[in-house]
């Protein structure tokens, strides 16, 4: 067969085109394998729904705010645009990954004999369990599309995360800067598959 050509319309629909022009809506299917993988939300944007970040990326790093980190003004042409970083990507499929807990993590305040540790902390790193959930709906995705290409990111490369799954449509960006979610609140974690 000939291979799948992938289009993200819009409205944050994946769809797969192959044989002959046959296109299958594969949003919903990705959804429903993205909470059976363990994943909270799934959302799909097009790279080229950013069209602000690099200009805003550009006057931060030149205005010195990015203080030491001298690794973001490196690597803003990346950072700033995804495609840059992959030119063949036509969508990112933005993943949260809920890590609030059960119980009010304040309480544990109230216990001297106990340390207080960041409640992201508190379990496996994050990068590990998410990437790996992340390569388990790549495998899916692959089957599911045909000839796909995928690349899978967890805070571990110069992608515009936040503002991608703003664009996606898992939250919008608080004046904290962190991803806010209507159901998620602010503790998740965020990856991507491109």
């Amino acid at each position: 067969g000939c291979p799948a050509r992938h289009d993200v319309p819009r409205s944050g629909t994946l769809r797969t085109e192959r044989n002959g022009g046959r296109v299958q809506d594969l949003t919903a299917a990705l959804k429903r394998e993205a909470a059976e993988v363990g994943f909270s939300d799934c959302r799909v944007a097009r790279v080229a729904d950013l069209p602000e970040v690099m200009s805003r990326l550009q006057a931060f790093v030149g205005a010195g705010y990015h203080g030491q980190m001298g690794w973001l003004a490196e690597r803003t042409a990346w950072r700033g645009d995804p495609q840059a970083l992959w030119p063949e990507a036509k969508s990112v499929i933005m993943l949260a990954e809920n890590y609030g807990p059960d119980e009010n993590p304040l309480d544990l305040l109230e216990r001297r004999d106990r340390g207080a540790v960041s409640v992201y902390a508190r379990h496996r790193d994050y990068h590990d369990v998410v990437k790996k959930r992340l390569k388990r709906l790549a495998r899916w995705l692959i089957a599911a599309a045909g000839e796909a290409e995928v690349k899978v990111f967890v805070d571990t490369a110069p992608v515009a995360e936040k503002p991608l799954g703003q664009a996606a449509g898992l939250g919008w960006q608080g004046k904290h800067t962190n991803l806010v979610s209507q159901d998620l609140g602010s503790w998740f974690f965020i990856g991507s598959t491109f």
